[in-house]
């Protein structure tokens, strides 16, 4: 019949395959989580240079200050500059 080390053997080789699961999961993970950032940080991208287009609009339309149009610029770079960094 089965003597023991058969039975270690299964053990040992289904230990071995729950690890490589394992290690195959968290590389997947990781894959994931750094599209998603990319993802986001893409997006964001877009949203400013969107928004910068729309003030450069409105100012040159005169439907705001000038003043106001660098503030809001000023703002908008800021807040790039914050996402960037993160």
């Amino acid at each position: 019949m089965w003597s023991g080390r058969h039975d270690d053997y299964f053990e040992q080789t289904g230990r071995m395959i729950a690890e490589q699961l394992q290690r195959s999961r968290s590389r997947q993970r990781a894959k994931a989580v750094e599209y998603s950032r990319e993802q986001a940080e893409k997006s964001r991208k877009i949203v400013h240079e969107t928004e910068a287009a729309e003030l450069e609009r409105l100012a040159v339309l005169g439907q705001i200050p000038q003043a106001e149009y660098k503030a809001r610029m000023a703002a908008l770079e800021e807040d790039t500059d914050e996402g960037t960094r993160q």
